[in-house]
């Protein structure tokens, strides 16, 4: 119950910030769209349910239209109290209408008892190109859970062009799947970039002493910059942040 509350929770927190944005992309209502702009009104008025129950699966509704319907029943998805199953009625049905941000719900909804599953609505979402860093990170984070660091890192540097602004998690995640899939150019700029961030030379010796996969860094050309490091003559405190 705690793991689909959380997951609730995360889809929500999604859903209202889809919600946040959905009118402006609508686009205005034609004056004879009598049900667009009474979906408007009610939208505007956070009337979301009422616009589930006036929807009729048998009309032929306008672009404008299909988009305020998708928004209700992700917003419907979102509400606390619903459980597991009408979450993903919800969810599917504003697929349906072309709410592709309901595939990061679906993912919620399923993460918690079958990755596999979820996985697959994350990287459907992907597939619609979202200008949104989380679908990547999510799924570049899994793959290399799974050992698929090439994949993994592909996810991520997308993430990360995606992303606003930098992140030592996300560089700090690609310099590992970069350097386990040998592409050690990037490994070591991701690297360079996570300690500018917040990430330690303690993070550093940590993880080398821990896994005997990245032992030959110290010896790589890629990561001279970081020799002193690698090779323990220099302390946590001799880093210097760009």
């Amino acid at each position: 119950m705690k793991k689909h509350l959380v997951a609730s929770f995360a889809a929500a927190v999604l859903l209202v910030a889809f919600q946040s944005n959905v009118l402006a992309e609508t686009g205005p209502c034609a004056g004879s769209d009598t049900a667009c702009r009474e979906f408007s009104a009610l939208a505007e008025a956070g009337q979301f349910e009422k616009i589930v129950v006036k929807v009729n699966p048998q009309r032929s509704y306008s672009v404008a239209a299909r988009n305020l319907i998708g928004q209700a029943y992700l917003t419907v998805a979102g509400k606390e109290g619903n459980t597991p199953e009408q979450e993903e009625q919800f969810c599917l049905k504003a697929l349906e209408y072309g709410a592709t941000s309901a595939y990061m719900g679906l993912y919620f909804i399923h993460s918690a008892k079958d990755t596999a599953k979820a996985n697959q609505f994350l990287a459907q979402y992907i597939g619609t190109n979202p200008p949104d860093a989380t679908p990547y990170m999510l799924l570049g984070e899994s793959e290399f859970n799974q050992g698929n660091y090439e994949s993994a890192a592909k996810h991520l540097k997308t993430a990360r062009t995606v992303a606003r602004g930098r992140s030592a998690n996300l560089d700090w995640l690609l310099f590992k799947a970069s350097y386990l899939s040998a592409d050690y150019t990037t490994a070591s700029a991701m690297l360079d970039s996570s300690l500018g961030q917040g990430k330690t030379v303690g993070d550093l010796k940590a993880l080398v002493a821990a896994d005997s996969r990245f032992s030959d860094m110290g010896r790589r050309n890629d990561f001279r910059k970081f020799f002193n490091i690698l090779n323990g003559t220099t302390t946590t405190k001799l880093y210097v942040r760009s």
